[in-house]
């Protein structure tokens, strides 16, 4: 039987490159998000923020393509502000998108993996999952969170034979990573250039962006049969920033 997968936020970086990977690999992988991709991949429309998208995707994917047993929660956006100036309806997209709509993919696509006797969900944290930055309150707070509620599903599932694990990626040369660096130089006073080395990078032992093609690797290698006995773990990939988290 064909493996069918669930990429939420498949459209461009992490997401598309997972998404090209499991293809390669035989496995259908849906891209899950508000904008197609420009390639030509599966495609169902959902606002992860949004219970009824969700219900409406999970609804749509099953009579499409079959019942997914692979899931990965990757979809997410930053917004940077300090605390005490950091609008309400930010927080509440960021944690949304993030946290809430993890848990919900989860919850509405787990009853199928229970049917199928088998599942896998991989959880695209960060390393801000463990660590912390100025100007991330909602960011940290989301990516800390999806932690957790990996570490429960883990419990949980188990007996299921579905792991679930979580990848914690440092800094990833994305889009909306250099976008980042923007705003963080406009905050900072800095070049864009200084916020790379000397902010985003300088905490890591290898002075090095993460590529997306790196982070789909390691969910490739999550969903295999040699990572069938991982599970509720979180793993970092952020050229040594955070040891010891």
């Amino acid at each position: 039987m064909q493996k069918i997968a669930v990429v939420t936020g498949g459209s461009g970086g992490i997401g598309l490159a997972t998404i090209k990977l499991l293809a390669n690999q035989g496995i259908k992988s849906i891209s899950w998000d508000l904008n197609a991709p420009h390639e030509d991949i599966p495609f169902v429309k959902c606002d992860i923020s949004s219970d009824d998208s969700i219900k409406a995707a999970v609804a749509e994917t099953i009579d499409k393509f079959g019942t997914p047993t692979i899931l990965i929660n990757n979809c997410g956006l930053q917004y940077l502000a300090p605390v005490d100036e950091f609008p309400l309806e930010k927080w509440n997209q960021l944690i949304a998108i993030m946290l809430t709509g993890t848990f919900l993919c989860s919850k509405y696509l787990i009853p199928g993996m229970k049917k199928n006797g088998w599942g896998r969900i991989v959880n695209i944290s960060s390393i801000h999952g463990k660590v912390a930055s100025p100007y991330k309150a909602a960011y940290v707070a989301a990516k800390h969170g999806v932690l957790g509620l990996s570490k429960v599903m883990a419990m949980e599932l188990a007996e299921n034979n579905i792991t679930v694990n979580s990848i914690c990626p440092g800094f990833v040369d994305t889009t909306i990573m250099r976008a980042q660096i923007a705003k963080q130089a406009e905050l900072n006073q800095m070049s864009e250039e200084a916020v790379a080395t000397q902010i985003m990078l300088k905490p890591a032992c290898i002075k090095k962006f993460t590529t997306t093609d790196q982070v789909a690797g390691m969910v490739s290698y999550f969903i295999s049969d040699e990572a069938s006995t991982i599970t509720g773990e979180a793993f970092s990939m952020s050229g040594g920033w955070g040891m010891g988290h």
